[in-house]
């Protein structure tokens, strides 16, 4: 009997079951529809749903680090308006920072332009903003800008911040399993430009005085006409 890849059957397991979540989030969506608006479960219903999103997040985080962790992730990267993906990054997270009452917001330069793989970057977003949830007094903030020739995103809170000290691990990005920070870090390296490889740096806020990640992505160099 030829022997089975058990990474490869994680892989599929993980794939249905993120089907499987796809599906209970459509059939919930249908139920809060047809439910009338002061309805006594619909905190309920909303604290569900916003659970299942967030698992769904993680399927998609563990295939992602699974490619990138095996070699058989192919960058797809192109040109995004930072301004339109920072947009949709808080348009799908708005409903879970309103169900936990705190300000989500973005920033960057309306006409700020970089080259990035849309797939990586929208669920290392994802993953650090829903970290930041746990943490947050009231505020997290998504920045962009450019600088020396990379795309810098930072993730910020007004919380805790990380720990000053190397004796105990952050909590900040390690939830239940410890991959956060190991996810952002690989999506970050698979960006290459020249010589130059993406990188990540957790700091303080200096606008929010909490937690801070930040992801550095190199970009071409831009030759003038």
């Amino acid at each position: 009997m030829k022997k089975i890849d058990i990474s490869t059957i994680l892989a599929s397991a993980i794939h249905e079951s993120k089907n499987q979540v796809g599906t209970l989030l459509y059939q919930l969506q249908s139920l809060k529809e047809s439910m009338v608006s002061k309805d006594a479960n619909q905190k309920k219903i909303v604290s569900i749903e916003e659970s299942l999103k967030k698992l769904n997040d993680e399927w998609v985080e563990y295939l992602y680090l699974y490619k990138l962790a095996s070699d058989g992730y192919d960058l797809h990267a192109d040109t995004f308006l930072l301004d339109e993906f920072l947009d949709d990054q808080v348009f799908a997270l708005q409903p879970s920072a309103n169900a936990r009452n705190l300000e989500l917001g973005y920033a960057c330069n309306e006409s700020l332009t970089s080259v990035f793989d849309e797939r990586l970057m929208t669920a290392v977003v994802s993953t650090a903003v829903y970290n930041a949830f746990r943490f947050a007094k009231s505020k997290i903030i998504i920045n962009a800008k450019q600088e020396n020739n990379f795309l810098v995103i930072s993730v910020e809170d007004d919380g805790p911040g990380f720990k000053q000290t190397d004796d105990e691990p952050d909590d900040f990005l390690e939830g239940n399993t410890g991959l956060g920070l190991y996810f952002a870090e690989l999506s970050a390296s698979a960006h290459l430009a020249g010589n130059a490889r993406g990188y990540i740096k957790k700091d303080s806020s200096a606008s929010l005085g909490g937690a801070s990640l930040i992801v550095y992505l190199p970009q071409p160099v831009r030759e003038d006409c």
